[in-house]
């Protein structure tokens, strides 16, 4: 339970002589000029909805824009967008009582530099033209990987961004933007190196990058725990769990390979198994998440009787009374540990 107090509060520890009036002073000064809590609130509440807000409607509005305006209105605008929010944010973040704000509209101005990156490859020719479908095959591959290297130049630039962001700012929220980043370069890259150029769909190697990049974010998410002045590990499980999730998902829920299932199974139980010990209650939910949906997943799809799913109950009521009888038992265990 976190504690809570008011200015009263304050008043009353002064009379009481728990606090002098400077040190209530200092304390008020202190609360006024640090920045709101990141913690969910009304403001933070607040704060998110309007940087979503303005990072949809800005995108909505430049989609209507776009294509009525030639490449150097394109780069113009683009560029204007960037300088403009990046104004803000920086104003904003100086402002520690409106530094979130201005961290979410930082994010805004990263999200504006893939745009101005294709503005002006498209501007300066650079960006392929597709030949078509009728084109021949060599035609078709040469297209794609000159695709390929363009969008790369475009995640590594906007990468850069939002390293300059998280380097200026030490916001999550750039991180995130980062790490987003990261993913759609290794991404493209996968795609560079498959054998079928010819088409950039998703197949295995990228469903399999993916979890690995959200394992990736998961330990790193350990490794930072508690050692830096921001939370910045609640942000890399919750990028961690949603990579592992789409990439082995994917392959488990969408064919019959046991293999897949095997493997979705044992790293839920894996995530269960760690959020003891990391005293982490988003791994239990999710690993929770992920065994039950394996279930109902047998249930529905593999057994399809009702039997399987009463077997189901029967199983949950041994992990409960498992449960309860460990509760019970597990302090005189720990004793008769300790004498022997």
């Amino acid at each position: 339970m976190s504690a809570r107090f008011t200015e009263r509060d304050l008043e009353r520890w002064v009379e009481r002589g728990l606090l002098s009036a400077e040190q209530r002073d200092a304390i008020l000064e202190e609360l006024t000029t640090r920045p709101p809590d990141e913690g969910l609130n009304i403001v933070t509440l607040l704060y998110y909805g309007g940087g979503l807000l303005v990072l949809l409607a800005y995108g909505i509005f430049l989609g209507f824009q776009w294509e009525s305006m030639n490449e150097a209105g394109r780069v113009v605008l683009a560029a204007f967008s960037l300088a403009f929010f990046a104004a803000i944010s920086t104003f904003l973040i100086q402002n520690q009582r409106f530094r979130v704000p201005g961290e979410l509209l930082q994010v805004v101005a990263v999200a504006a530099v893939p745009l101005l990156a294709f503005a002006v490859l498209d501007a300066v020719g650079l960006w392929p033209d597709d030949p078509g479908f009728r084109a021949s095959r060599q035609a078709r591959e040469a297209y794609q990987t000159d695709l390929a290297w363009a969008r790369m130049g475009i995640a590594g630039a906007t990468l850069l961004a939002a390293w300059a962001a998280f380097g200026s700012s030490r916001s999550p929220y750039a991180l995130v933007a980062g790490v987003l980043s990261i993913t759609w370069l290794v991404l493209d890259v996968s795609f560079q190196v498959q054998p079928d150029r010819l088409q950039f769909e998703w197949e295995t190697p990228q469903w399999i990058v993916l979890a690995i990049l959200g394992a990736g974010a998961m330990t790193a998410g350990v490794v930072v725990t508690g050692k830096t002045e921001r939370d910045y590990s609640l942000w890399l499980f919750v990028l961690g769990l949603a990579g592992l999730a789409i990439g082995l998902g994917a392959k488990t829920f969408d064919t019959d390979a046991e293999a897949w299932g095997a493997l979705w199974l044992l790293v839920s139980l894996v995530i269960v198994a760690l959020s003891v010990p990391l005293q982490q209650r988003l791994f239990a939910a999710a690993g929770l998440a992920g065994v039950f949906a394996y279930m109902a997943r047998l249930v529905f799809d593999v057994f399809e009787t009702a039997g399987a799913a009463l077997a189901f109950v029967v199983l949950g009521l041994m992990v409960l009374a498992a449960g309860a009888i460990y509760q019970r038992f597990s302090e005189r265990l720990y004793k008769r540990g300790g004498e022997s």
